[in-house]
């Protein structure tokens, strides 16, 4: 592929993602006002654009409301379809329907607000019945088909049958259009329980998320516990997923940025994450400082957007409250209407933040070892580097994907799979890839070797590679990753360096967010370099998106494999006993009750 293509791919690839997150906040805009009210210019301030660049991707309001309307509708119809593809019979099939109508993606307050906009509003039913119409008659039809093969008296008794399990769902959907708190485990273990009852010889083997199967009884206590892999049902428990926000996302450092993009006085950079929101900025005398970035009035944001820079003081957008750039509170607007209001005692909250190697983190809860502590065994490795000499390189990326967080670093946490996934890396260094660890911290390296590679833009990133003459000799081939646990990665290369972290949204719902730095450097061959390099990482990044949509489709399986590890892939297991000395629960081999684990946590943490 050219530049130029690949450039066009890029832009391609860019203004889809602009017509998604147009998409998105027009499902937002239909939640918080309603079909009828909602305008072009509502929708562009949600997502954060002018009217003008909406106005350039969709044609006005109805376009951009029937897009969306086709946007839910293939999403929901392409799910549904795979689920009953992969299913073996007709039992596994009414337990896919189950689980995609209660996947997060599918169903959220903002799609089901969506799709009962268009059902309810008179003047979109038509639109609705046109675009999906049709495809819910058919699946109706196959529903029913599937009641009357397990066994229905009567072709009516399926079909009434059929309709009470529609009805049952549907009122799923507007629980969640009313309640962002939606109970998922209460509802599936409510549609199972229907199944149960109206069909007594089957789902019996089938264990709803919290509860377990008749088939397979339990220990007394908690249950059996695992010393190996984590089970199964630690990537589908939502109640698990809450106690990780708040155990191991919460409380370990979270990278935001470089210091290298806090350049003036004012400058920002904000990060959200579980239900947290950091603003980092530089303040009057220079300093980085971090806030959550919460009003002390009513809780909104302070600051909007990725980035940004506060000219002399922070102002909410909101109501006007101002703080000065140290996070102290400076006005109020009509200050007499709050009394004695003592200004001292509401400034912005401030963070645990470091600085390591100019990169800044942040930690919303804790008080656990700071970041130098935790990575100094690898100092001598990433010294030579000058990593707080860089400067960004491309733009920061946030991508989300279909599955749980830890998959991605079930990935990453070994090289086993390199050979046969990722014939670009091992073309590039696959013969010295070593996985590694040293006082705690894992690192992965592979040294450049001098071979001839099929690939195009591996031989030429081989051939072209300049020297660096900050690097010694061993550091001058060599790519270097290094895990910040319990999410984040750095990857260390001669020629530039990134880092890419796993940003938790939903149980089965992950953001990536990342971006390249480098030390300036304008000779010819390092620009050559870099691209390539950027190559060789888009051919990697793709087969990995493949890895994990299918390790998440695996953990669903009545027959996924636990423990059946090379060698080669202790890091999984390290990966997977470190969650598990932090959230003891996390080793049951069977998921607790429903509404029980984080009582099961906190007792098996006592004992």
């Amino acid at each position: 592929m050219t530049e130029s293509a690949l450039n066009h791919a890029v832009d391609t690839d860019a203004r889809q993602d602009r017509r998604a997150q147009l998409i998105e906040a027009t499902m937002e805009g239909i939640r918080r006002h309603g079909i009828s009210r909602i305008t072009v210019a509502k929708v562009a301030a949600i997502a954060g654009m002018s009217t003008g660049i909406v106005s350039f991707y969709f044609k006005g309001k109805e376009p951009l409301l029937l897009e969306t309307l086709k946007f839910i509708a293939s999403e929901y119809e392409a799910a549904l379809t795979r689920a009953l593809d992969r299913s073996r019979g007709a039992e596994e099939a009414l337990v896919a329907i189950v689980d995609v109508n209660l996947d997060e993606k599918i169903l959220n307050p903002r799609t089901a607000s969506t799709w009962y906009a268009f059902w309810g509003e008179s003047q979109a039913r038509e639109d609705y019945l046109r675009i999906f119409g049709q495809r819910e008659s058919d699946m109706q039809v196959r529903i029913d088909g599937l009641f009357g093969e397990l066994g229905s008296a009567s072709e009516a008794e399926a079909r009434a049958l059929a309709r009470a399990f529609d009805a049952l769902i549907d009122s799923f959907w507007e629980a969640c259009m009313a309640d962002p708190a939606f109970d998922r485990a209460a509802a599936r273990a409510t549609c199972m329980a229907y199944l149960r009852s109206v069909f007594p010889d089957h789902f019996r083997g089938e264990a709803t998320p919290g509860e377990k199967s008749p088939a397979r009884p339990r220990e007394a206590g908690p249950g059996p516990v695992s010393d190996g892999m984590l089970a199964p049902w630690t990537y589908r428990n939502a109640e698990l997923f809450d106690l990780e926000m708040d155990t191991l996302i919460k409380r370990n450092w979270q990278l935001v940025g470089h210091v290298s993009e806090l350049t003036g006085r004012g400058d920002y950079i904000t990060f959200d994450a579980a239900g947290e929101r950091a603003l980092v900025l530089r303040d009057e005398g220079g300093d980085v400082r971090a806030f959550h970035n919460v009003c002390r009035h009513r809780g909104s944001r302070v600051v909007e957007g990725e980035r940004g820079r506060c000219a002399r003081s922070i102002v909410c957008p909101f109501h006007g409250w101002t703080y000065n750039l140290d996070g102290s509170l400076k006005n109020t607007p009509a200050p007499n209407t709050f009394g004695n209001l003592d200004k001292s005692r509401h400034g912005l909250v401030p963070l645990d933040l470091e600085v390591w190697n100019g990169f800044v983190f942040v930690r919303f809860a804790g008080n656990g070892p700071s970041l130098a502590e935790q990575l100094a065994p690898v100092d001598h490795l990433v010294a030579p580097y000058r990593m707080a000499e860089v400067v960004p390189f491309g733009e920061r990326y946030r991508t989300e994907y279909d599955y749980n967080w830890k998959i991605i670093h079930d990935v990453d946490n070994e090289g086993y799979h390199v050979p046969m996934a990722h014939p670009s890396l091992q073309q590039l260094y696959g013969r010295t890839y070593q996985d590694l660890e040293t006082g705690g911290v894992v690192y992965s390296t592979g040294v450049v070797d001098d071979r001839p590679a099929r690939l195009w833009s591996v031989d030429k990133y081989k051939r072209l590679l300049p020297d660096f003459g900050h690097l010694p000799a061993d550091h001058k081939r060599l790519w270097l990753y290094v895990g910040v646990y319990p999410n984040m990665v750095f990857a260390i290369y001669p020629d530039m360096l990134e880092f890419y972290m796993t940003v938790p949204v939903g149980v089965q719902r992950t953001a990536i967010v990342g971006r390249s730095y480098a030390l300036p450097d304008d000779r010819r061959e390092v620009r050559v370099s870099r691209y390539l390099n950027h190559r060789v990482n888009m051919l990697t990044d793709r087969e990995d998106r493949n890895l994990c949509k299918w390790l998440q489709e695996g953990v669903r399986s009545s027959v996924f494999p636990v423990d059946m590890l090379s060698d080669l892939e202790h890091g999984v297991v390290g990966f997977h006993r470190r969650i598990k000395r932090h959230l003891p629960v996390a080793g049951l081999v069977d998921a607790p009750a429903a509404g029980t684990l984080a009582s099961v946590n906190e007792a098996m943490q006592a004992a």
